[in-house]
């Protein structure tokens, strides 16, 4: 349990690490850490930032998120967007959203996966402009 928790924990530090470069390659002041209240209550997020919630799964093994997941990441999104971000050994990191975190004219209950630099693409295109008129 403490190695894969140490890796999990591992995992949200380079998601954080990532994000940050983002935003500040981005001209952006905000800066994300990791929620370490997760340990202490159940239905919070790994990571916060405005709009977004997001759950990160590192995983030894595997080639798809577990439907469980999604329902941690959705649980502890309330009225934000869940973004479930995970990765298995040697393979590419991946972001499961709900549809409307690209097109928000569509309903329905459907979940899209992109990698996470395309994650980052649609922030640059949808998110990132509500966050620099603010």
């Amino acid at each position: 349990m403490a190695d894969s928790r140490n890796k999990g924990a591992a995992f949200e530090r380079d998601i954080c690490k990532r994000l940050n470069a983002f935003f500040e390659q981005s001209g952006l002041e905000t800066r994300v850490k990791r929620n370490l209240d997760q340990y202490q209550t159940s239905k919070l997020c790994d990571i916060e930032i405005p709009g977004y919630a997001i759950e990160c799964k590192a995983h030894k093994s595997g080639n798809w998120f577990l439907s469980a997941w999604w329902k941690q990441a959705c649980e502890a999104a309330n009225d934000r967007v869940p973004a479930l971000i995970w990765k298995f050994n040697n393979q590419p990191i991946r972001v499961a959203l709900p549809i409307q975190a690209l097109r928000p004219d569509l309903s329905g209950d459907v979940t899209i996966v992109v990698s996470f630099d395309d994650w980052l693409g649609i922030l640059r295109d949808t998110w990132l402009p509500e966050q620099q008129v603010a």
